[in-house]
């Protein structure tokens, strides 16, 4: 009888550690740099301009990505030439995954000049394919060169576990 109570005990407690290993999301380190810049065409509609390009990152974090500008914030008054952006980017995977973000940031970014930085952050909201489900977040740096935005950005993707 105490046997088949070990058993019943031991059965229940595998069962329970599943059930929480399944409940946890499995994460991942984001460490990536995006490189892209403004365009006006193979925007996604009704975004007439947006900015495109490819990040590139450790453990296969590589895509193509497009950011669309939602909203734009005139310079706090302790804070001029800077101003808020918020807008959604959405990395495409070569798989055909992706993982859409809300992207908010502050910056002094001149693209006349090449003046200037940003900083801010991504919280993911959706994805497809292998990023069902994702949460996660990244901070992200950002400067000019040239022609083209460089951004650094650092965080974590989790996805549920199957």
């Amino acid at each position: 009888m105490r046997s088949l109570r070990i058993a019943a005990a031991a059965a229940a407690c595998a069962v329970a550690g599943t059930s929480l290993a399944n409940a946890s999301p499995s994460c991942d380190t984001i460490d990536a740099t995006i490189y892209d810049k403004v365009v006006t065409e193979g925007c996604p509609p009704p975004a007439q301009a947006c900015v495109v390009g490819i990040v590139r990152g450790k453990h296969g974090f590589n895509a193509a990505t497009v950011f669309v500008l939602g909203s734009r914030a005139d310079a706090p008054p302790t804070a001029p030439g800077y101003r808020a952006v918020s807008g959604t980017i959405t990395y495409t995977f070569k798989d055909g995954s992706t993982l859409t973000a809300l992207e908010t940031s502050i910056g002094n970014v001149d693209t006349t000049t090449g003046a200037g930085h940003a900083g801010g952050t991504q919280e993911f909201t959706t994805g497809t394919g292998r990023y069902t489900g994702a949460t996660g977040y990244t901070y992200l740096n950002q400067h000019f060169e040239t022609d083209h935005f460089v951004t650094r950005i650092q965080g974590e993707v989790c996805r549920p576990r199957a």
